[in-house]
């Protein structure tokens, strides 16, 4: 084949400038693949090592446990009245009463204060009063002279009645005084009262005795 491009050289000037471009061309694909050859080496030389990663998955570490929320405060139910209790039912050939409701027991209320006493009022009578007489001035006093008032407190009964009679203040004389007793027993009186009824009481009655000048 070089003899045929020699040969073509020497031919003419454009097979000399065909034959220098191919051996050109051919230099240049040469140069290319050393060119090629070398990086692709120092390529390999430079690759770094494959390194494997390890991943760890580091799990979360677990919540510790919290105090539960205290309960709710637990309400109380209302208190509820016991039942009544009722007496056991024996079984009877007599006809069973009705229930009787029970009725809870009333406080009694504060009795009102009593009223007042009625007044009391004496008992009174004198001389002239149903027609009472005078008593009897006695003779031994007439001839001496005596004279003086005789004070009696007199129990009348409810009836008007004289039941008994005691001298208060005397006379001075005894013969004055007992007849003043004496004529006051057969006396008639009106009866003390409380309000509008009788009652037994008593009342003072003076007696006197008085000489006429």
């Amino acid at each position: 084949m070089s003899e045929s491009l020699g040969s073509a050289a020497r031919k003419s000037p454009s097979a000399k400038l065909l034959l220098a471009l191919v051996a050109v061309a051919v230099l240049a694909m040469h140069a290319i693949g050393a060119w090629y050859g070398n990086n692709v080496s120092l390529s390999a030389k430079a690759r770094p090592k494959e390194s494997r990663l390890a991943l760890e998955i580091i799990r979360p570490p677990k919540a510790l446990p919290t105090e539960p929320p205290p309960p709710p405060p637990t309400r109380r139910p209302p208190k509820v009245p016991p039942p009544i209790q009722t007496a056991a039912v024996v079984p009877s050939e007599a006809p069973i009463a009705a229930p009787v409701e029970t009725v809870a027991a009333v406080a009694p209320a504060e009795p009102a204060p009593p009223p007042p006493p009625e007044p009391v009022k004496p008992a009174f009578g004198g001389i002239g009063y149903k027609n009472n007489p005078p008593p009897d001035y006695p003779t031994i006093a007439v001839r001496q002279g005596w004279q003086g008032t005789v004070l009696l407190r007199v129990r009348v009964l409810q009836s008007g009645t004289v039941e008994s009679v005691e001298v208060v203040r005397s006379s001075g004389k005894k013969v004055l005084d007992e007849a003043a007793i004496h004529t006051v027993e057969r006396w008639v009186f009106a009866p003390s009262t409380r309000g509008n009824a009788a009652i037994d009481g008593f009342a003072t009655v003076p007696i006197e005795f008085k000489l006429d000048s």
